[in-house]
C-alpha cells in the first residue's frame, strides 16, 4: 500500500466532505485534525481482504468527527459557566464609599439568613455541601435559595457600576 502522506493527501477532499456533512462551523482545523487522525489510524488497521480501503477510511473519519462533536457538547454542558454563578463579576474590586453604601443597603432588603447564606457562598467560599450541613437543608434547596436571592436582588438592583 502507499505511504500514509500519500493517502492523506488523496484523501483530503474527503475529510472537508466529511466536516461539511457534520455541518461544522467552527473550530475547523481542529475537527480536520481529529480525521486526519482517524485516517491514520484506520491506515493502520486496515486489512485488504476485507474490502475496499475508500468506504471504511469515510466511516472512520464520519464516526470520529461525531465522537468530536459529542465529546464537545458533554464538555460544555459540563463545565459551562453559571450565569451568576459568582458575585465577583457584577462587583468591581475596589469599591468607593458611594457604591459599598449601596451594596449595604441592597444587602440591607434581605433576611438576615438569606443575608449570611450570600456572605458564606460568595465572600467566604464555602461549598453547598458545607452550607447545605450548617443550614439543614438539601443542596438542590440551597441552589434554588441562591437563584431567589441573586433574582431579588437584581430587581432591586439600583448600583449602577
Amino acid at each position: 500500500m502507499y505511504h500514509f502522506e500519500e493517502i492523506l493527501t488523496r484523501f483530503e477532499p474527503m475529510i472537508s466532505a466529511a466536516i461539511r456533512k457534520c455541518k461544522i462551523y467552527k473550530n475547523h482545523e481542529h475537527y480536520r485534525q481529529t480525521a486526519r487522525i482517524a485516517l491514520w489510524q484506520a491506515w493502520q488497521k486496515y486489512d485488504s481482504r476485507q474490502g475496499d480501503f475508500t468506504p471504511y477510511a469515510y466511516r472512520c473519519i464520519h464516526g470520529s468527527i461525531l465522537d468530536e462533536l459529542k465529546r464537545e457538547i458533554r464538555y460544555e454542558a459540563h463545565y459551562q459557566p453559571e450565569e451568576d454563578s459568582q458575585l465577583e463579576t457584577y462587583l468591581p474590586m475596589e469599591l468607593d464609599n458611594e457604591i459599598a453604601s449601596k451594596l449595604e443597603g441592597l444587602l440591607n432588603i434581605l433576611e438576615e439568613q438569606d443575608r449570611q447564606f450570600l456572605i458564606d457562598y460568595y465572600i467566604r467560599g464555602f461549598s453547598y455541601e458545607e452550607l447545605s450541613v450548617k443550614f439543614g437543608t438539601s443542596i438542590v434547596a440551597l441552589k434554588r435559595r441562591r437563584g431567589r436571592i441573586i433574582k431579588r436582588v437584581r430587581e432591586n438592583n439600583t448600583i449602577k457600576i
